[in-house]
């Protein structure tokens, strides 16, 4: 299935629905954001915590982890591998409303480059690099900053 392949796993169980549903519904309890949380599963191994931070209730995520470590380890998942096939499915950027609002923004103002840019950076969604951004580095897969929060574009933007 799609979510299984979101999670990285090749062969089908029974208690996989159970796996990714739980998942679902820890990152709507904590609001985890959705494309970033699966980005970081593909790095998940038994050190890297980056993907913990994401929840409020860590004693939750845990155990969820403790159980999808288990189901990789049933099928002798290689993580390289499984972080390259879940890379593959899960992608790093995806069309944000921030990131839609500046485009708009400078687009009213006859600026069509960030407009340009947003479609060069989503024609590859899955790739790891966004370059330089207005001469400084910052990623477009990032969390939407802070003024974000309460933005809503509409589909007549």
């Amino acid at each position: 299935s799609a979510w299984r392949a979101k999670l990285g796993l090749e062969t089908a169980r029974d208690d996989d629905q159970a796996l990714i549903d739980d998942l679902l519904r820890l990152m709507a309890q904590d609001r985890a954001d959705f494309t970033i949380t699966f980005r970081r599963l593909a790095a998940f191994t038994a050190g890297d915590d980056s993907i913990r931070d994401l929840f409020r209730n860590r004693e939750a995520f845990d155990a969820w982890a403790a159980r999808y470590r288990s189901r990789l380890q049933a099928e002798a998942s290689d993580d390289s591998q499984r972080a390259a096939r879940m890379n593959r499915v899960n992608p790093r950027v995806v069309l944000r409303n921030h990131l839609a609002e500046v485009a708009i923004d400078r687009a009213r103002e006859g600026d069509f480059s960030e407009v340009q840019r947003l479609l060069s950076v989503l024609q590859r969604p899955y790739d790891e690099a966004d370059g330089n951004r207005n001469g400084h580095q910052h990623s477009d897969a990032d969390f939407p900053p802070d003024w974000a929060a309460q933005l809503e574009v509409s589909c007549s933007s």
